[in-house]
């Protein structure tokens, strides 16, 4: 027998979502076609990997030292109230260039909001380890 509590438990893992977050900053480069590129892998690499319920959480023209960006903030409320199950980058820079603020996310952040962390650079996936130097070289390494 299910009880209401369980229920209304087992429907919330139902609603939760998978989430794409892309960030691009201003560079010259053309950002709607880089922002398009990125939807375009990034959705696939959802469904490659049964991933649904996907929303995406987009940025441009914004730095990643910027931690006001709209789509972060958002997804960073999201995933605070429990609405996100998965989040999927491109790579670790897509949310800061910041070590700590990377380090955070991986290390607190996402653990502690039950939230899978995929990122196809780094080929993080949440049944893959993260080494400390993957945060180190997505500093230096890792697109704009």
């Amino acid at each position: 027998m299910v009880t209401a509590g369980l229920e209304a438990m087992m429907n919330r893992q139902f609603e939760q979502i998978t989430a794409i977050y892309i960030r691009i900053g201003s560079g010259k480069y053309d950002m709607e076609t880089a922002i398009s590129q990125q939807k375009t892998a990034l959705s696939e690499y959802a469904q490659g990997h049964g991933l649904t319920n996907i929303r995406i959480y987009s940025d441009c023209g914004f730095s990643a030292f910027d931690d006001t960006r709209p789509a972060f903030v958002k997804l960073e409320t999201d995933i605070r109230s429990g609405k996100v199950a998965v989040l999927i980058l491109f790579d670790l820079t897509r949310l800061s260039r910041d070590y700590i603020i990377i380090s955070e996310w991986i290390e607190k952040f996402l653990p502690r909001h039950h939230v899978g962390l995929y990122s196809i650079k780094e080929q993080i996936t949440p049944d893959r380890p993260i080494t400390l130097a993957l945060p180190i070289a997505a500093l230096f390494g890792g697109g704009r």
